[in-house]
């Protein structure tokens, strides 16, 4: 048998376990990376909460189911994610607690050749590291750099986050590993979903991380729909959390009503569309949208600024509306207007008037335009799904 056909017949074979935590914006980045490896012939598990495995299964990979206790999974009472530092990380390493020993449990019998792990999928770790098994992290938003405490603006430690950072260590060692909390954001190996010009300092990120820009998959759980013929498209969403800004939405409808635009907006689970009363007839609502269909039509995108969503339009060439609403979202919306991909306006303040004039300046400014298209030209240029399967493949054990 020729080497070729030896690789070719081991890789067939291969067992790619994938983790990540119960959320659109970590689950979505990568259902492309598990299409493509299923039609390479590989056999993927996903560890996943039942809310997410009708997409994990229509990628072709098989559900691992376990129980959440991250706000917005079933049963889970808390609808928002904390935005203290430290409360976070209290909250992550509690999570950790929980799905550990489920996902150990279902995997024990049945250990994957290699783990491909979210940013903030920990158990992970602590498999990869009990049973010897290599992993690629995949990392769907910018990664560490010299000089990310200043960008982000990460506080000083406090006695807070100290503590917690030694309970991560404590909890690690436990489990009979080398683990630190550290290990948590410099990982061996990462595979990133964003191109590196989106990425804070990109030339200051080491070569363990592969920019190789968004993989999109069809996405046919999130439905279909008709564009119209002749008028262009804005499509308006908060993403799927903080989206309870009633008082946005109706500023929106005041905007837009009665231009020559088809206006989509995705109210969330938070709000019922009915509740913004008659809509203007050049706009419908919905608490869904399938929002990759759409932006492949739209003309501009109001966004929250959620990386998942600035990728989705990039990748489709859309200048963007940038609404951040928490977190990361603020350093993205700055991103955007740096990079002079769009405008960004406070969701709090902004009015009716200043909303249409950003539409009308990102539909018509020529940088905007410009810079639109070089980094959609970028994303295409960056080795998308095909990329990191080559990551991955290299990695697989002989």
């Amino acid at each position: 048998m020729s080497t070729s056909a030896q690789n070719f017949y081991r890789t067939e074979k291969a067992h790619i376990a994938f983790f990540a935590i119960p959320a659109h914006g970590h689950v979505n980045p990568g259902l492309g990376l598990v299409a493509e490896l299923v039609a390479h012939g590989h056999r993927v598990s996903y560890a996943t909460t039942e809310d997410f495995a009708p997409q994990v299964s229509e990628a072709g990979a098989n559900p691992v189911h376990y129980r959440s206790l991250l706000p917005g999974s079933a049963g889970v009472t808390r609808d928002e994610w904390p935005e203290d530092e430290a409360e976070a990380q209290e909250l992550f390493l509690a999570e950790t607690e929980e799905v550990l020993p489920q996902v150990e449990r279902a995997f024990s019998a049945d250990r994957p050749d290699l783990i491909v792990y979210d940013i903030a999928a920990f158990p992970a770790l602590v498999l990869s590291e009990k049973w010897d098994i290599p992993r690629i992290q995949l990392s769907p938003t910018h990664v560490y750099f010299e000089g990310l405490e200043e960008v982000f603006g990460v506080q000083e430690m406090t006695p807070e986050k100290s503590a917690v950072r030694a309970r991560y260590d404590e909890f690690f060692a436990g489990q009979g590993t080398d683990l630190t909390f550290q290990d948590v954001g410099w990982p061996v190996r990462s595979i990133v979903t964003i191109p590196r010009s989106f990425q804070y300092f990109g030339d200051r990120v080491d070569d363990r991380f592969t920019f190789v820009g968004p993989m999109l998959s069809e996405r046919a759980f999130q439905g279909d729909w008709q564009a119209p013929d002749d008028e262009p498209v804005l499509v308006i969403s908060l993403g799927s959390a903080y989206t309870d800004r009633l008082d946005f939405y109706r500023r929106c409808l005041q905007a837009y009503a009665g231009l020559d635009w088809h206006v989509v907006l995705s109210t969330g689970k938070s709000i019922d569309p009915a509740d913004l009363g008659d809509l203007p007839p050049n706009v419908e609502a919905h608490q869904w949208i399938p929002q990759l269909r759409m932006l492949s039509r739209a003309s501009a995108f109001l966004t929250h600024a959620g990386m998942g969503g600035v990728m989705e339009g990039l990748h489709h060439g859309v200048p963007l509306i940038a609404a951040p609403q928490a977190a990361e979202q603020f350093a993205n919306a700055a991103r955007i207007e740096e990079l002079q991909l769009g405008v960004q306006v406070d969701a709090n303040t902004v009015t009716a008037e200043e909303l249409r004039a950003a539409l009308e300046r990102v539909a018509t400014d020529p940088s905007i335009q410009r810079s639109v298209h070089q980094i959609r030209q970028e994303v295409r240029e960056s080795g998308g799904v095909h990329k990191a399967v080559e990551i991955i493949e290299s990695h697989l054990p002989d």
